[in-house]
This record gives structure tokens, sequence and C-alpha cells, in this order.
């Protein structure tokens, strides 16, 4: 039996380049598929291998979800106007910074559905480490990853994850 796991991604600065999606302003306008403007014409970029990340989970078996401290409907439009709202499980943004909360929503769902991931097969990706303290108190054998801190970047993530996965069967 495979065991489930799952990625909880945080969405400013490791999805995309803008580090508060919450400041920008609907409607976007997709310019490419890597970049959106809002109303203003602030470009918001995906950062590269962020998309082939999250397909890349989707592909080998994982469970995917948003974990985002913004204003629900900017992010969830930015998401829509990359066209990206499908490729994820789960989508937790929430105007509060408790991600420990998301988590346990997703994880609740999960339990309910029959489906529960052992906390060893817990990932969470942010390019900032504020979240963690509390996210470890919850959840201690998670692994995290800082996203671009001492050169860690969605390859080197995907490695981790694999040889993680591979140590938990």
């Amino acid at each position: 039996m495979v065991l489930p796991w799952i990625v909880f991604l945080d969405l400013d600065g490791t999805l995309w380049d803008h580090l508060d999606v919450s400041a920008t302003f609907p409607p976007y306008s997709k310019l490419s598929n890597s970049i959106i403007s809002d109303a203003k014409g602030v470009r918001i970029s995906l950062l590269p291998e962020a998309v082939d990340f999250v397909k890349w989970v989707r592909t080998n078996g994982g469970l995917i979800s948003t974990c985002s401290w913004n204003e629900y409907e900017m992010a969830y439009k930015a998401l829509e106007a990359f066209g990206l709202v499908e490729l994820f499980d789960f989508q937790k943004i929430a105007s509060h910074p408790k991600k420990y909360l998301l988590m346990e929503e997703v994880l609740r769902q999960l339990r309910e559905d029959g489906k529960p991931v052992n906390p060893n097969r817990l990932f969470y990706l942010d390019d900032r480490d504020l979240h963690i303290k509390e996210v470890k108190e919850r959840f201690p054998e998670l692994t995290f990853f800082q996203m671009w801190k001492n050169g860690t970047n969605f390859e080197i993530v995907k490695k981790s994850i694999t040889s993680r996965l591979a140590e938990t069967e």
C-alpha cells in the first residue's frame, strides 16, 4: 500500500515573485504562461520551476495544498489567472498568519475521508521561516524547506522529498 504524503506550499515569494499578492488590485490579466498583471500594471511572475514542482508532486502520488497568509479573493484570483487552481488538491488561503491552522484543516479533512497522512510525510515550503515555530510545535516531524535560503530550490526539494519518502515507507 502506498502511504499518502502532502506538500503545503506558500504562495508569496515561493510560487510567485510578488511578496504580498493581497496588496495588488484585481482583475488580473495574463501576459504569458508565467506572468500576470494587476489592474494597476503590477506584474506577478511565477518563479522558475514552481509549476513543474507542483506537477511533480501530483505525478509522484503526493497531495498539494496552498498554505498562504493572504486575502483569499486576491490570491485565488491570481491562481485562476495563471490557470493553476486545478493543480492543487486544497486551497488554504486565509487572512491570518496561523498556517498550522490551515494545515490542521487539510489533515482533518483527509482523516475524515479515510486518508490520514503520517506526520513524517508532511512537507512545508515557504520563503520565510516566520511561521515555522508554531507549525513545528503542532507537527514536529514535518519537513520544512525555506526556499531560496542556502541555495534551496525546487530541484533540491524534490530530491529531499524523494529521500524522506523512501525512509518512511
